[in-house]
């Protein structure tokens, strides 16, 4: 019982904090955005450091992997210590967000027209969804910096809902459900 008490409690606090979050990133769009660089540094430099203990943790050790956590752990510290390569990462990434964008429109379009000759309510929607996601990609394309802030503000109301769902959650701890 105490220990329920416990996880309560800690998923009450980590949802607040989570929520405060939350409301950080909703009032900073652009520096979360700005802060995929920085994220995408760490993790570079956190699984270069693991390739190279589990390459050279095996019976029989793996140079060409233990070469490769080395120079991806090095990639990590550039992106992490260099202002220019984090803001060149942070661009590309608005820029891959297009992309994506772009290549989901195109599918939506295909999809539209092979559905469309069996539903063609499903296929005019799905080919409208399509098109605008395509224009939505040119917007992103032409307007990197309305990207980042949209990305930001996407990724602000995704922690502040996972900041609610966690106090939810807490308060609801340990009830049991009639």
């Amino acid at each position: 019982m105490k220990d329920n008490k416990a996880l309560k409690y800690l998923t009450l606090i980590t949802g607040v904090l989570t929520l405060l979050l939350g409301v950080y990133t909703l009032v900073r769009p652009m520096r979360t955005f700005l802060a995929i660089g920085w994220i995408l540094g760490i993790l570079l430099f956190v699984n270069g450091i693991e390739l190279v203990i589990l390459s050279l943790s095996k019976e029989k050790k793996e140079i060409g992997a233990c070469i490769l956590g080395v120079l991806e752990g090095l990639a990590g510290i550039i992106l992490l210590f260099s202002g220019i390569q984090r803001f060149i990462t942070d661009v590309m990434a608005a820029y891959m967000v297009g992309a994506i964008i772009l290549i989901y429109g195109i599918f939506q379009i295909a999809a539209g027209t092979k559905v469309y000759k069996s539903s063609k309510g499903k296929g005019i929607l799905s080919i409208v969804c399509g098109v605008l996601s395509v224009i939505v990609s040119i917007i992103s394309f032409t307007h990197p910096v309305l990207t980042m802030i949209s990305a930001g503000y996407m990724i602000a109301f995704s922690v502040l809902m996972q900041g609610i769902n966690m106090i939810v959650l807490g308060i609801n701890f340990g009830k049991i459900e009639n």
